[in-house]
């Protein structure tokens, strides 16, 4: 197959993108795919300068000097190039932004080109952390208390149980992440991270195990374990080696994996998600699940999460993409006869 693979994008994310986007155009061309990189905020006519980048492109690199002259609304002018390349699905490996929050689902949607992950309304569902919580609570699925915070909004310190949480709304990977042990004046925190979003939450800690819920085709897969150095899962913990340890499947009652399987599948009900996504527990005193947020696109590199599950049911990450693709076809002609 002809396969576009997305990747980069405007968000604060992009970086954590190029690396997926590399890792999957690595697995799909290993299974004999032709396979093309685009990024949907470099104008086509700069795209080669761009995937000759991406031979020395490393996650650390500083990329937040030239966010300011980004723009994604050059996608739009895109899609003709997709369609003359003949293109047979998108494969987004998109981070945050409008990667993530169902507007470049949409664009793929209204031009007819089939695309992975999540529709464009759960996509947007999933990446507002504050309206998928309320949502998980309609479900029954129990989330700690928040508060949502604006710049416009006036911080009442009474309103604010410690230990808590400080983060954007609308982005992943931890960034602009604070957690906060003992009480103090949080407009700082806060302030920094608006830079990442108009909307930050202010949260309940919950303390206990950081697991999450691999969910692929409305099935959960083995739940993982996350144990992050100093305890906290940030970007650092995130994405350097040695930084945190994982255990797959993790070491829980059979009930209790259940019970967590049960919440993950109700929430990937409730936001209407599709394909793949990960669904993120704390568990208080080994059996109290608590909602953090669901994720409806993972990282995709062989040592990400949902593919250290997604190996522990016997599907390599070569296999993993492959599946994502053509469930992205088999969707696509669905919708197409109905």
């Amino acid at each position: 197959m002809n396969i576009c693979v997305l990747l980069g994008g405007a968000s604060p994310e992009r970086n954590v993108s190029i690396t997926s986007g590399k890792a999957v155009g690595q697995a799909l061309t290993s299974l004999g795919h032709a396979v093309f990189y685009v990024d949907p905020s470099t104008p086509w006519d700069q795209m080669d300068r761009f995937r000759n980048m991406l031979e020395t492109f490393d996650v650390t690199d500083n990329h937040f000097d030239d966010m300011a002259h980004r723009d994604e609304r050059v996608f739009i002018d895109h899609i003709h190039e997709l369609k003359a390349l003949r293109t047979n699905v998108v494969f987004n490996a998109l981070h945050g932004g409008t990667g993530e929050n169902g507007i470049i689902a949409a664009i793929l949607e209204m031009a007819g080109i089939p695309y992975t992950g999540s529709g464009p309304l759960a996509s947007a569902l999933a990446m507002d952390k504050y309206l998928s919580k309320v949502l998980a609570e309609k479900a029954g699925v129990q989330t700690g208390r928040v508060v949502r915070i604006t710049g416009e909004t006036q911080i009442n310190p009474d309103s604010l149980t410690f230990p808590l949480v400080i983060k954007p709304n609308s982005a992943g990977s931890s960034v602009g992440l604070h957690v906060l042990m003992e009480p103090c004046d949080i407009r700082p925190l806060v302030k920094d991270a608006l830079i990442y979003d108009p909307v930050i939450l202010a949260e309940e800690y919950i303390s206990g195990q950081e697991l999450t819920v691999p969910v692929v085709g409305g099935e959960a897969f083995p739940l993982i374990e996350i144990l992050p150095e100093g305890g906290v899962y940030t970007f650092e913990t995130k994405y350097t080696s040695g930084k945190s340890r994982y255990r797959v499947p993790a070491p829980l009652t059979d009930e209790v994996t259940q019970s967590l399987k049960e919440k993950a599948i109700r929430i990937w009900d409730i936001l209407g998600l599709e394909s793949y996504a990960r669904i993120d527990f704390r568990l208080k005193d080994g059996h109290e699940a608590y909602f953090l947020e669901a994720n409806s696109l993972p990282g995709m590199t062989a040592t990400s999460l949902l593919p250290k599950s997604a190996n522990v049911m016997g599907m390599d990450f070569p296999a993993l993409t492959d599946w994502i693709v053509r469930d992205a076809l088999k969707r696509f002609e669905k919708k197409e006869k109905s």
